[in-house]
């Protein structure tokens, strides 16, 4: 049997953020941490077309000597890209869909890629997301628990077509306990494992904190507090013979910290094939 070792990396980019702010060096830190694990898989959350591909800025074009966007074509309005090693996999299938409903600045949204490494031929599906924010009322929650909904129905159509593990990742502005609701985390959780809770060396550190600070020469630090004070970022994948999973991180360097005001996720996991 075939093996393949994967990195994927997860990470909201903090792309929306308000008029006054600017990306500055924020892109180049989060493409710095991109080089240093390595990735073979990169997802993206915020990604906001006006801010973080801007010339100076552009995040895909700091990655593209080494990576593949998936859907390149919705480029300008994709705010939850998907990219690939380019000289690693080679595309089957790809997809772009913005979620119906809730949506500011159509930025809620899944890319997705069935993907194939071209040396051994071992497949399988990733899908990067990113559900409804605001958590005012009952209906905010029903918007994320819909955004689940059409979100497992492209993780069973890939599951479905190709008989291939698929994993799924992003900021799902819920969690476990979450002050944003639970019920959209838990009902992914009945058809899809977490990663952290399922990888046998993982972490129970928070993914959300306070933003960097941008100074007087327009430089971004940490934030005065270092306090990550919850989790709404979250990797998930389908039950399946063909994966084994080994590690899940979340990434607390300085680094990561100027880069967002979210943490990114690394998951180290294997795919088999015949």
């Amino acid at each position: 049997m075939k093996e393949i070792k994967l990195t994927i990396y997860d990470h909201n980019i903090w792309g929306n953020m308000p008029s006054t702010s600017k990306i500055s060096n924020r892109n180049a830190a989060v493409a710095e941490l991109v080089e240093l694990y390595s990735a073979d898989i990169v997802s993206f959350q915020e990604c906001n077309p006006k801010t973080s591909r801007e010339p100076s800025v552009d995040i895909a074009k700091m990655l593209c000597d080494e990576y593949n966007e998936a859907c390149p074509d919705m480029a300008g309005v994709n705010f939850t890209p998907l990219f690939y090693k380019k000289n690693r996999f080679s595309v089957i299938e790809e997809g772009f869909v913005s979620y119906e409903g809730k949506n500011d600045q159509n930025s809620k949204s899944l890319t997705y890629a069935v993907l194939e490494e071209r040396e051994s031929g071992v497949r399988f599906g990733a899908i990067c997301t990113h559900f409804w924010w605001e958590a005012k009322s009952e209906a905010d929650n029903l918007q994320r628990i819909e955004n689940a909904r059409v979100l497992l129905s492209y993780v069973d159509m890939i599951k479905n077509k190709y008989d291939v593990p698929v994993f799924a990742m992003g900021d799902l502005n819920c969690g476990k306990f979450s002050d944003q609701g639970e019920e959209p985390y838990l009902y992914l959780c009945e058809r899809l494992l977490d990663v952290r809770e399922t990888a046998p060396v993982s972490t129970d550190t928070l993914t959300h904190h306070e933003y960097p600070i941008r100074d007087e020469k327009d430089i971004y630090h940490v934030p005065l507090d270092k306090t990550p004070y919850r989790t709404l970022d979250h990797s998930f994948v389908t039950e399946h013979k063909c994966v084994a999973l080994d590690s899940f991180a979340v990434d607390t360097s300085d680094m990561a910290y100027i880069s967002s005001d979210h943490f990114p996720l690394i998951a180290e996991v294997r795919v088999f094939g015949e």
